[in-house]
């Protein structure tokens, strides 16, 4: 049973380590959404269906990324506001290991007795409905606030995810294996409810150890709550092994020229990264996620260039808006042809280690550069933090190399497949 834990456990810990260096929001949440979408395809096998859940888990975990708890945090550290602060940490954890919980979930339904494409997209319109009203009735109005309501208050939006969360499962969820959906969705909302509290009060734990103030407690909070959201996950994997035994098929699919696997990437990354920079809406990271959701329900090619060259594409662009000497046209420059060779790179590739690995150890190794280019940050702490990045991508290297191929596995595909 061990690897079911371990597994997803440190490739989600990893994953969001690594968010919150060259990611944040809801794009570097992507990182660890197709890491854990990918682990739990191999897991279970579902070697036909890793794009599609790697496409589920970057856009669902990418959901909780518009949350704002960098006050909360704050209020964390006061002792007359610490336990507010914990119960904030726990409903923000909470709704967002629900919301990724619940559309990888339901995306693990796919091809299965009782799955609709059709339900799948109104599941999807009923999250937006559902996070607009639940953002609309208590986030807007601050009635349960765990920001600072006196310096520079911040918007929150965690009911609103709640809701949309529910509202999704309730409408998406269907059919005889309907309770593997709650499931995912279930024990993804414990680990978040737990490992965000857990990991808040590690760090404010380790702020006051004299000596030992040097350590990055920041990111000992992202590792915690990363690491029990993937084990969380990896109990509901464990738990749903026999009722997924039989893979899902997918039907059968057109070739796609390179040019057009390009423009397909250029389109998912404008509307993504496009609509989360551009857009003056909350939650507006939710209509784009819904948007190219449905898309790839039409095309595994779409969901592999959604969860691998959108994500490799928006930490580049992390990493040249963070780099002074890349600004200006030369950082354009530098984006575009990341994008271009990620989207190749995704076009020609269908085996889900590859994918998993590539994703991985890019998402490191520009962690790395953004350590060592100008301006450097060579504090003790900071390279523990990346030894700890290279050893735990070590770690997994070794474990989905090792679990065994799927039985079942689809032959393999053309050059470019949509």
């Amino acid at each position: 049973m061990w690897p079911w834990l371990a597994v997803p456990a440190v490739a989600m810990s990893l994953g969001w380590g690594l968010r919150g260096f060259i990611g944040g929001g809801p794009l570097g949440a992507m990182i660890p959404g197709a890491m854990i979408g990918l682990v739990i395809a191999a897991l279970l096998k579902q070697a036909r269906q890793a794009a599609w859940l790697a496409a589920c888990g970057a856009l669902g975990f990418g959901l909780g990324g518009q949350m704002t708890y960098g006050q909360t945090v704050g209020l964390s550290l006061k002792p007359e506001t610490f336990w507010w602060a914990m119960l904030g940490f726990a409903l923000k954890g909470g709704a967002w290991g629900l919301a990724g919980g619940a559309v990888l979930g339901a995306g693990l339904l796919r091809g299965r007795e009782g799955w609709r494409d059709r339900r799948f997209l109104w599941a999807l319109a009923a999250m937006l409905a559902a996070t607009w009203a639940g953002w609309r009735l208590v986030n807007a109005p601050k009635l349960v606030y765990f920001s600072d309501p006196l310096n520079k208050p911040r918007e929150e939006v965690w009911a609103g995810l709640l809701a949309g969360a529910l509202a999704f499962l309730i409408t998406a969820a269907h059919g005889p294996l309907r309770r593997v959906a709650w499931r995912f969705a279930l024990w993804a909302a414990a680990g978040g409810a737990l490992g965000f509290p857990l990991g808040a009060a590690l760090q404010v734990w380790g702020r006051g150890l004299e000596g030992w103030r040097w350590l990055d407690w920041w990111k000992g909070m992202e590792f915690t709550l990363g690491a029990l959201l993937g084990l969380g996950l990896g109990i509901a994997a464990w738990r749903s092994r026999w009722e997924l035994a039989a893979e899902a098929g997918e039907s059968p699919q057109a070739d796609v020229s390179l040019p057009g696997s390009l423009l397909l990437a250029a389109a998912a990354a404008v509307v993504c990264i496009g609509i989360e920079y551009r857009m003056p809406l909350r939650f507006n990271y939710s209509l784009g996620a819904a948007v190219v959701l449905a898309a790839a329900l039409r095309s595994s090619l779409i969901a592999r260039h959604v969860a691998l060259a959108v994500t490799v594409t928006a930490f580049v662009l992390d990493f040249v808006e963070n780099t002074p000497a890349l600004a200006g046209a030369a950082g354009w420059v530098v984006v575009l042809a990341a994008a271009v060779l990620s989207a190749v790179w995704v076009s020609r590739t269908h085996d889900l280690r590859i994918l998993f690995l590539g994703l991985m150890w890019s998402a490191v190794a520009a962690s790395l550069l953004k350590t060592l280019v100008p301006p450097l940050l060579t504090s003790p702490g900071h390279l523990l933090t990346e030894a700890l990045f290279a050893g735990m991508a070590a770690l997994c290297t070794l474990w989905i190399r090792a679990l065994p191929p799927a039985a079942d596995e689809a032959p393999a595909a053309p050059r470019v497949a949509s």
